[in-house]
Protein backbone atom coordinates (compact mmCIF):
# COMPACT_ATOMS: atom_id res chain seq x y z
CA UNK A 1 0.00 0.00 0.00
CA UNK A 2 1.21 3.36 -0.87
CA UNK A 3 2.01 6.52 1.49
CA UNK A 4 -1.25 7.79 3.03
CA UNK A 5 -2.87 10.92 2.02
CA UNK A 6 -2.03 13.97 3.63
CA UNK A 7 -4.95 16.53 5.09
CA UNK A 8 -3.33 19.97 6.05
CA UNK A 9 -6.14 22.42 8.09
CA UNK A 10 -5.74 25.95 8.43
CA UNK A 11 -8.14 27.69 10.22
CA UNK A 12 -9.28 29.02 13.97
CA UNK A 13 -9.48 32.46 14.79
CA UNK A 14 -7.93 34.71 17.46
CA UNK A 15 -9.98 33.70 20.37
CA UNK A 16 -8.33 31.33 22.75
CA UNK A 17 -10.81 29.04 22.97
CA UNK A 18 -11.40 28.99 19.00
CA UNK A 19 -14.64 27.36 17.84
CA UNK A 20 -13.41 26.62 14.18
CA UNK A 21 -10.16 25.42 15.63
CA UNK A 22 -12.12 22.45 17.45
CA UNK A 23 -13.82 22.06 14.48
CA UNK A 24 -11.00 21.99 12.44
CA UNK A 25 -9.28 19.57 15.06
CA UNK A 26 -12.24 17.20 15.03
CA UNK A 27 -12.37 17.09 11.38
CA UNK A 28 -8.33 16.24 11.68
CA UNK A 29 -8.56 13.73 13.44
CA UNK A 30 -11.61 12.15 11.55
CA UNK A 31 -8.92 12.36 8.61
CA UNK A 32 -6.02 10.37 11.11
CA UNK A 33 -8.99 7.90 11.82
CA UNK A 34 -9.43 7.06 8.18
CA UNK A 35 -5.75 6.43 7.37
CA UNK A 36 -4.56 10.00 6.65
CA UNK A 37 -1.99 11.95 7.81
CA UNK A 38 -2.77 15.38 8.91
CA UNK A 39 -1.46 18.47 9.97
CA UNK A 40 -3.49 21.45 11.86
CA UNK A 41 -2.40 25.24 11.50
CA UNK A 42 -4.05 27.49 14.23
CA UNK A 43 -4.10 31.19 12.38
CA UNK A 44 -3.46 32.50 15.95
CA UNK A 45 -0.19 30.49 17.02
CA UNK A 46 0.82 31.19 13.00
CA UNK A 47 0.81 34.85 14.20
CA UNK A 48 1.38 36.36 10.59
CA UNK A 49 1.31 40.01 9.71
CA UNK A 50 -0.56 41.19 7.22
CA UNK A 51 0.03 39.66 4.35
CA UNK A 52 1.98 42.11 1.90
CA UNK A 53 2.65 41.06 -1.81
CA UNK A 54 5.59 42.76 -2.30
CA UNK A 55 7.46 40.92 0.84
CA UNK A 56 9.82 37.74 0.31
CA UNK A 57 8.81 34.57 2.12
CA UNK A 58 12.12 35.42 4.33
CA UNK A 59 10.66 38.40 6.23
CA UNK A 60 7.48 36.50 7.61
CA UNK A 61 7.79 34.13 10.49
CA UNK A 62 9.18 30.43 10.09
CA UNK A 63 5.58 29.19 10.47
CA UNK A 64 4.13 30.25 7.27
CA UNK A 65 7.13 28.51 5.75
CA UNK A 66 5.84 25.25 7.57
CA UNK A 67 2.75 25.94 6.16
CA UNK A 68 3.50 25.84 2.69
CA UNK A 69 5.49 23.70 2.98
CA UNK A 70 2.82 20.81 4.22
CA UNK A 71 0.32 22.40 1.92
CA UNK A 72 2.58 21.72 -1.07
CA UNK A 73 2.96 17.95 0.70
CA UNK A 74 -1.09 17.66 1.21
CA UNK A 75 -3.77 16.35 -0.90
CA UNK A 76 -6.48 17.38 0.82
CA UNK A 77 -6.59 21.35 2.87
CA UNK A 78 -9.23 21.87 4.80
CA UNK A 79 -10.20 25.93 5.73
CA UNK A 80 -12.22 26.70 9.02
CA UNK A 81 -12.99 30.12 9.83
CA UNK A 82 -15.88 32.33 12.01
CA UNK A 83 -18.21 34.06 10.92
CA UNK A 84 -16.97 38.09 11.75
CA UNK A 85 -19.64 40.70 10.74
CA UNK A 86 -21.11 38.55 7.57
CA UNK A 87 -17.54 36.79 6.06
CA UNK A 88 -14.69 35.28 6.59
CA UNK A 89 -12.54 37.19 9.64
CA UNK A 90 -9.45 38.43 8.65
CA UNK A 91 -6.81 36.37 10.76
CA UNK A 92 -8.04 33.38 8.30
CA UNK A 93 -8.21 35.25 4.85
CA UNK A 94 -4.77 36.79 6.04
CA UNK A 95 -3.51 33.16 6.02
CA UNK A 96 -5.57 32.13 2.88
CA UNK A 97 -3.96 35.27 1.37
CA UNK A 98 -0.67 34.06 1.67
CA UNK A 99 -1.08 30.55 -0.03
CA UNK A 100 0.08 33.07 -2.69
CA UNK A 101 3.20 32.10 -2.44
CA UNK A 102 2.66 29.11 -4.01
CA UNK A 103 2.07 30.82 -7.80
CA UNK A 104 5.11 29.77 -9.10
CA UNK A 105 4.66 25.80 -8.10
CA UNK A 106 4.07 23.34 -10.54
CA UNK A 107 1.02 23.32 -10.73
CA UNK A 108 0.47 26.46 -8.96
CA UNK A 109 -1.35 27.43 -5.78
CA UNK A 110 -3.51 24.63 -4.72
CA UNK A 111 -4.26 23.08 -8.41
CA UNK A 112 -5.74 19.69 -8.49
CA UNK A 113 -6.08 19.42 -4.86
CA UNK A 114 -9.28 18.50 -2.76
CA UNK A 115 -10.62 21.38 -0.49
CA UNK A 116 -12.82 21.22 2.60
CA UNK A 117 -14.88 23.92 4.35
CA UNK A 118 -15.99 24.57 7.67
CA UNK A 119 -18.27 27.73 9.07
CA UNK A 120 -18.57 28.36 12.78
CA UNK A 121 -21.64 31.03 13.72
CA UNK A 122 -24.12 32.71 12.82
CA UNK A 123 -24.56 33.89 9.22
CA UNK A 124 -21.67 30.65 8.23
CA UNK A 125 -23.31 30.14 4.70
CA UNK A 126 -21.41 33.63 3.68
CA UNK A 127 -18.10 32.10 5.28
CA UNK A 128 -18.57 29.15 3.10
CA UNK A 129 -19.44 31.14 0.29
CA UNK A 130 -16.28 33.59 0.57
CA UNK A 131 -13.95 30.35 1.87
CA UNK A 132 -15.08 28.58 -1.68
CA UNK A 133 -14.92 31.67 -4.08
CA UNK A 134 -11.22 31.88 -2.63
CA UNK A 135 -10.41 27.67 -3.06
CA UNK A 136 -11.41 28.28 -6.42
CA UNK A 137 -9.47 31.04 -7.20
CA UNK A 138 -6.47 29.26 -6.16
CA UNK A 139 -7.76 26.34 -8.96
CA UNK A 140 -8.93 24.53 -5.99
CA UNK A 141 -11.49 21.22 -6.27
CA UNK A 142 -14.43 21.92 -2.97
CA UNK A 143 -15.98 19.49 -1.57
CA UNK A 144 -19.52 19.86 -2.24
CA UNK A 145 -20.30 19.12 1.37
CA UNK A 146 -19.99 22.04 3.45
CA UNK A 147 -20.30 22.39 7.12
CA UNK A 148 -21.75 25.34 8.83
CA UNK A 149 -21.71 25.18 12.22
CA UNK A 150 -23.92 27.13 14.36
CA UNK A 151 -22.10 28.49 17.12
CA UNK A 152 -24.01 27.01 20.23
CA UNK A 153 -23.50 23.65 18.54
CA UNK A 154 -19.49 23.78 19.87
CA UNK A 155 -19.06 24.87 23.67
CA UNK A 156 -15.93 26.52 24.89
CA UNK A 157 -13.80 23.11 26.07
CA UNK A 158 -14.36 22.01 22.27
CA UNK A 159 -17.38 19.48 22.19
CA UNK A 160 -19.27 19.38 19.03
CA UNK A 161 -22.57 18.29 19.10
CA UNK A 162 -23.01 14.69 17.34
CA UNK A 163 -24.95 15.96 14.50
CA UNK A 164 -22.07 17.92 13.79
CA UNK A 165 -19.48 15.67 14.22
CA UNK A 166 -21.36 13.54 11.51
CA UNK A 167 -21.44 16.33 9.24
CA UNK A 168 -17.81 16.81 9.67
CA UNK A 169 -17.51 12.87 8.94
CA UNK A 170 -18.94 13.04 5.96
CA UNK A 171 -17.19 16.18 4.74
CA UNK A 172 -13.60 14.36 5.76
CA UNK A 173 -14.59 11.41 4.09
CA UNK A 174 -16.44 12.80 0.75
CA UNK A 175 -12.97 14.78 0.79
CA UNK A 176 -11.00 11.45 1.10
CA UNK A 177 -12.69 9.77 -1.53
CA UNK A 178 -12.35 12.43 -4.10
CA UNK A 179 -8.66 12.30 -3.68
CA UNK A 180 -8.69 9.31 -4.39
CA UNK A 181 -10.60 9.38 -7.46
CA UNK A 182 -8.25 12.24 -8.71
CA UNK A 183 -5.57 9.62 -9.44
CA UNK A 184 -3.77 7.36 -7.26
CA UNK A 185 -1.32 10.05 -5.76
CA UNK A 186 -4.18 12.04 -5.06
CA UNK A 187 -4.36 14.55 -7.37
CA UNK A 188 -4.81 14.72 -11.26
CA UNK A 189 -2.10 14.42 -13.83
CA UNK A 190 -2.37 17.89 -15.38
CA UNK A 191 -0.63 16.39 -18.00
CA UNK A 192 -2.19 13.55 -19.25
CA UNK A 193 -3.67 13.10 -22.74
CA UNK A 194 -7.92 14.42 -22.46
CA UNK A 195 -9.77 11.76 -24.87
Amino acid sequence: MGEPLRLVGIGGSMRVASRSLAALARAAGHATALGCAADVFDVRRLDLPVYRPDWTLERYPASLAAMLTAVRAANIVLFSAPTYHGTVSGAVKNAIDALDFLVNDDPPYLTGRVVGLIGVGGGATHVLDALAHAARAFDAIVVPTYVGIPGDAIDDAGRIDDPIDQRLQRMVAAAIALAHRLSPAGRPSLHSEVP
